[in-house]
């Protein structure tokens, strides 16, 4: 399953008009924060910066539609299964008629909370699990409390 994210459509969304190519980078920086399930392509309209027409950032991969719309692009790619995050309506019915999974853009990101907005750490948190898990490399026992 592979999640594709109507980038221009999500800017719409969480910030107003797209107004330069310094949104973009900012939605990705804002994604890559929160953590994006694997895989996840982001889509957008027009041309790359630079010209380049795919480029991989950080954990996603970036697509730039060129002359095609990104909404004929996700179309093109989508496969059943997979999860389209937008808003979009015409988006949305097309990629159920193709059994993707539609996902509204503030319910993808209620569901991701920003790692980096803890304040005073900018690491998370171990768990349970983490500590268990160093414990047994470095071989202590994680029920033996002395």
């Amino acid at each position: 399953m592979t999640w594709y994210l109507d980038g221009n459509n999500i800017l719409g969304v969480l910030d107003g008009p797209l107004r330069s190519e310094d949104s973009r980078e900012r939605l990705l920086d804002e994604l890559l924060a929160r953590g994006l399930p694997k895989p996840a392509t982001v889509v957008f309209d027009g041309p790359a910066p630079g010209g380049f027409s795919r480029v991989l950032r950080g954990k996603a991969k970036v697509i730039y539609s060129g002359r095609r719309t990104a909404d004929d692009v996700i179309v093109s790619l989508v496969r059943p299964g997979d999860c389209v995050v937008t808003a979009d309506r015409d988006l949305a019915l097309r990629c159920r008629d193709r059994q993707a999974r539609v996902v509204a853009p503030r319910e993808f990101l209620s569901k991701r909370p920003n790692r980096r907005s803890r304040p005073g750490s900018e690491k998370p948190e171990p768990t349970a699990v983490d500590v268990n898990e160093w414990m047994h490399i470095f071989g202590l026992d994680p029920d033996d409390t002395e």
